[in-house]
């Protein structure tokens, strides 16, 4: 399994690339990659082709993954298809880049629960039922089963919500003393007290 920051995102709101923006003298990328590290996973960057010149000054070249050409998606499934079409044989851990207070702990219980139980296609968190897709396991065969659909011109919604209705689902409830690792920062004033 990968670990996947996924940075692509345009950032309009904030008014800066979120994965180049510092927090505690390290970039939101960086953070999210030291999470993953910590659980023992390989990570890698999805990035848009407008990102490389700027990440290749901070990651290893090897490590980005471009959004692929072909597709044509935007948003996040853009670049969680371009890392599997990368990457067809490996199960896809999504983390985005602005999810600032996410903790290592939080990542092993999805961990756990595909280890425990491998009949899902994806694992989340559900936080007062609403899922949380960019932080969640993607099993090679759900991610089959997506590019299937978008081949065959049947995916009428590019959201990660409309995805995961499509798959199998394991859903872990948030508990209220972790609702925090869940907030995602869009403007610069949310991060100003941080």
């Amino acid at each position: 399994m990968l670990g996947i920051v996924l940075c692509g995102g345009q950032s309009l709101r904030m008014g800066a690339d979120k994965g180049l923006l510092s927090h505690q003298g390290k970039l939101w990328a960086k953070l999210a990659s030291d999470k993953f590290e910590s659980v023992k996973l390989t990570v890698k960057f999805s990035v848009n082709p407008y990102q490389e010149e700027k990440y290749v000054n901070h990651f290893e070249k090897t490590k980005l993954i471009i959004d692929h050409p072909s597709l044509n998606l935007k948003g996040p499934l853009l670049g969680v298809l371009s890392v599997h079409l990368a990457n067809p044989d490996k199960d896809l851990f999504l983390l985005a880049c602005d999810l600032l207070l996410m903790e290592s702990r939080i990542l092993e219980k999805l961990i756990e629960a595909q280890a425990s139980n491998h009949s899902f296609e994806a694992y989340i968190f559900k936080k007062d039922d609403y899922q949380e897709p960019l932080c969640g396991i993607y099993t090679t065969a759900g991610l089959k089963k997506i590019l299937n659909i978008l081949e065959l011109g049947k995916l009428t919604k590019h959201s990660m919500k409309f995805i995961l209705s499509n798959l199998n689902v394991c859903e872990i409830n948030v508990e209220d003393k972790d609702y925090h690792c869940f907030e995602n920062f869009n403007y610069q004033v949310e991060i100003n007290g941080l």
